[in-house]
């Protein structure tokens, strides 16, 4: 099972920073899940929420911009995946504005780099997913779909569009099992306590993208005094 770091380490660092990364992967971590939007100038920035500051849209702002109300440098993807080209990356589009920009940087890495890309916005996955590059691609799931079929008919056409990422609470064994037997690779997110990442382990996901290393056997190290 790939472990992998929600935004980071953020414990140690800004969720969503380089440091962040760097002490996810230097504890133990398989990869790194992280966030794209597109800032007003134009760059694929990696930052989580829409809004910073005293509600100002991110997408409002230039990098720069953004930065200075962050309180630190709001790394691009460009950064990221320069930094850290060996690790495996869960790259969330946050809006459809920034799908043409993600797509375009990781093109020009496909013989290198393989990122698995994900989105609650369905509709983004699907037409990024016909495109000819060689990348993956996965649906978030947020709620307990009412039929499996409901959610993987949109994905069955494209064979790179075979995963799904299951919010913790809306896991149903019975569908992660029908899931993998047509094929799907299902990673979780969201699981909060001990119990919740074992009971992860007990379903044979294929990922597990988390803010908890200690639940998972990996060791932090403590902060420098």
């Amino acid at each position: 099972m790939q472990l992998i770091a929600h935004r980071g380490l953020a414990r140690s660092a800004p969720e969503n920073s380089l440091a962040a990364f760097a002490d996810a992967l230097s504890c133990g971590f398989h990869g790194i899940e992280t966030d794209v939007r597109l800032s007003a100038d134009g760059e694929a920035v990696l930052f989580h929420s829409r809004t910073v500051g005293a509600g100002i849209p991110v997408a409002a702002l230039s990098r720069a911009e953004l930065s200075h109300l962050a309180g630190y440098l709001v790394p691009t993807l460009t950064e990221a995946l320069d930094a850290f080209p060996d690790a495996f990356w869960n790259i969330e589009i946050k809006t459809p504005a920034a799908a043409p920009v993600i797509q375009a940087e990781l093109g020009a890495r496909s013989a290198r780099q393989r990122p698995l890309l994900t989105s609650l916005r369905h509709e983004v996955i699907v037409a990024a997913a016909q495109a000819t590059q060689p990348l993956d691609y996965g649906f978030i799931v947020w709620h307990r779909p009412v039929a499996l079929n409901s959610l993987l008919y949109a994905a069955m056409p494209y064979s790179h569009l075979r995963t799904l990422v299951w919010f913790y609470e809306s896991l149903d064994l019975a569908l992660l099992q029908q899931a993998n037997a047509l094929g799907f690779r299902n990673y979780v997110f969201g699981a909060q306590t001990d119990h919740e990442h074992r009971l992860c382990e007990e379903f044979a996901l294929h990922g597990l993208i988390t803010d908890h290393p200690e639940y998972v056997g990996l060791t932090v190290a403590p902060p420098l005094q």
